[in-house]
């Protein structure tokens, strides 16, 4: 390999053959694949798809991801299974876990985001947790529909409980 090949490693799909398991270098960029995992220093992922990616500098822009741990990711019109990281910044996303130090969303929706510092900005949050938040936060569920959701499940499970009692008896 050529120094310029171990700086930049470009991957392009071929028709003809099959997607790469495991890829890895110093810088990445990638278009159009998928991949499993992708390790690196600095990686750039645009229209594609991987199971796992490891870097220090993450960028993505309309990719699918399962989980990314970096240091610090940027990410853009994607989907994100568990995001780990020093700093994340996510706009037009959609994520399942984003846990950060410090973490950014614009008009992004996360079913748990943790953090030290929490700046929100449109998007929704099912559970925000953080030191620091910022922003308009709008959790889908707030205390009032916490206890309204405990107290309709206590009962309902309570009511099954009675009924299949009374139902053993007969």
């Amino acid at each position: 390999m050529t120094e310029e090949q171990e700086a930049t490693a470009d991957v392009f799909p071929a028709e003809e053959k099959a997607q790469p398991a495991e890829v890895s270098a110093e810088v990445l960029e990638l278009r159009q694949v998928s991949v499993a995992t992708v390790r690196g220093q600095k990686v750039r992922l645009e229209s594609s798809t991987a199971r796992t990616i490891r870097a220090e500098e993450a960028e993505l822009e309309s990719a699918a991801v399962l989980r990314l741990e970096a240091g610090e990711a940027e990410v853009e019109e994607a989907g994100i299974g568990v995001l780990r990281a020093e700093r994340a910044e996510l706009e037009e996303c959609n994520a399942w876990l984003v846990a950060a130090q410090e973490v950014v969303l614009e008009k992004s929706n996360a079913w748990a985001v943790c953090g030290g510092v929490v700046q929100v900005e449109g998007g929704r949050s099912l559970l925000v947790i953080g030191r620091h938040l910022d922003g308009a936060v709008q959790p889908v569920l707030d205390l009032r529909g916490a206890i309204a959701l405990g107290l309709a499940a206590g009962l309902s499970g309570a009511l099954v409980l009675l009924l299949r009692q009374l139902l053993r008896r007969k």
